[in-house]
């Protein structure tokens, strides 16, 4: 487990998806879009904005500090993908 510290400039709902062929649906899901700072080898700072899927009760502490800066428990796969836990 991963702690990441970014701005939270917004925080939105995901729609819920229907999967046309078996018509199983997956809820809406709670979004953060977070501003990170990503260092960079010649010392410079990247700026990225990620969205990261986050569990309701992170959510809901969170969901009123936009512009501020948070920090949430992550988890990551692939080349750094970062998601809520």
């Amino acid at each position: 487990m991963l702690k990441l510290s970014a701005t939270l400039l917004n925080v939105y709902n995901s729609d819920e998806y229907i999967n046309k062929n078996t018509g199983v649906t997956t809820p809406q899901k709670n979004r953060f879009q977070m501003l990170i700072k990503k260092p960079m080898k010649n010392g410079t700072i990247k700026q990225e904005l990620q969205d990261i899927t986050v569990k309701e009760d992170v959510y809901l502490k969170h969901k009123d500090s936009i512009g501020k800066t948070i920090e949430i428990d992550v988890g990551y796969f692939g080349q750094i993908t970062f998601f809520g836990i």
